[in-house]
């Protein structure tokens, strides 16, 4: 007699329960935890060989351990595709996008692994950059698997978010450095696509997480995670190397624990519909719209002092108007004017 089985999960001949009647994941393999505890000591290890606490040959932790984990990963989250029929297209696409990222550090590990001063960028920033792409295809599936609904008003207002924190980080890092910098354009142009990217990354789960009532459960805050600390990793490099001072050596491990987390975002047990049942309101229905305002606000008032460039103006204004066009969706509508009595045919 099976005691332990889920309701309404299918078996396969021969296998544990995998997945229940919407197609979700109920399990994971019983050796699973334990490549989870081994891939956090190779990325606590790369961390603190990083920081300066333990010693060793730097290529066993900065090219080994490194490019394990982000293998690994990529190993992961195909896995999970594989595992998982219903969002299978959205974690295909999330394991595409570490495959190519683990390729691109790969290939330049065997290529500019032992040169002291490698060029940039290189053929691997190709890949590194396809990451984006197909992260964004799949939180557009994922979207479309774990939702019920989607409410436009809502997502846009991340994209007022991002659009104010884009302004910022141009005019407080990416301008300035800009007119510091000695190289070329195509360097200066692939040092900040990585940051504007991951901005705009941020601005689509901040979407999510509003649709999700600013309840998101733990694979959302995983995938967030994973993403904020790529992005972290990828503004710092950014700007060191526009300064000629790059030391990513420093920072590999947050690159690395990005693509952990987002590996073992993967295999996290959710509901199948996450849509919120119940209606948002509050200062959690706007709490997005109210800080994009207050930072268009925050950035015209600065101007009044001192002298800000066009781009920043621009985007003002693009927040603004979208702040026109979510009043114009949310706009209370008047209920439909029930039918009226069918007209008596004897009359």
């Amino acid at each position: 007699m099976e005691m332990n089985r889920v309701p309404g999960t299918r078996r396969r001949p021969g296998r544990r329960p995998r997945v229940d009647a919407e197609g979700e994941l109920v399990d994971s393999p019983a050796g699973l935890r334990y490549v989870w505890a081994v891939l956090a000591v190779m990325v606590a290890l790369e961390a603190a060989n990083d920081l300066g606490w333990i010693g060793g040959p730097s290529a066993l932790y900065r090219s080994w351990l490194h490019d394990v984990v982000l293998g690994a990963a990529a190993v992961l989250m195909l896995a999970r595709a594989v595992f998982e029929p219903t969002a299978r297209r959205a974690w295909l696409a999330f394991g595409l996008a570490m495959t190519a990222w683990w390729v691109g550090t790969a290939a330049w590990s065997v290529v500019y692994g032992g040169r002291a001063d490698p060029p940039y960028p290189t053929f691997a920033d190709i890949f590194w950059l396809l990451w984006y792409p197909l992260m964004v295809v799949g939180i557009v599936y994922l979207i479309r698997v774990r939702f019920r609904g989607f409410e436009l008003h809502r997502w846009m207002d991340g994209i007022a978010v991002t659009l104010i924190v884009l302004v910022a980080g141009f005019a407080l890092v990416v301008q300035p450095v800009a007119e510091e910098s000695s190289q070329g354009w195509l360097a200066i142009t692939v040092d900040f696509s990585y940051p504007v990217l991951d901005v705009l990354l941020v601005g689509a789960l901040l979407g999510v997480y509003g649709l999700l009532g600013w309840k998101p459960d733990r694979m959302w805050v995983l995938i967030g995670l994973g993403i904020l600390a790529t992005a972290i990793a990828d503004a710092a490099f950014a700007v060191q190397e526009a300064r000629g001072v790059a030391q990513g050596s420093r920072y590999d491990f947050v690159w690395t624990l990005g693509a952990l987390l987002l590996a073992y975002a993967a295999w996290v047990r959710t509901s199948g519909d996450q849509h919120p049942h119940e209606q948002v309101t509050g200062m959690r229905a706007v709490a997005l719209a109210l800080i994009a305002q207050a930072l268009a606000i925050g950035i015209q008032i600065y101007a009044v002092f001192e002298e800000v460039g066009r781009s920043e103006r621009v985007v003002t204004v693009i927040v603004l108007l979208v702040a026109s066009v979510q009043i114009i969706l949310t706009r209370p509508r008047a209920e439909p004017a029930a039918p009226g009595p069918d007209p008596d045919p004897d009359s």
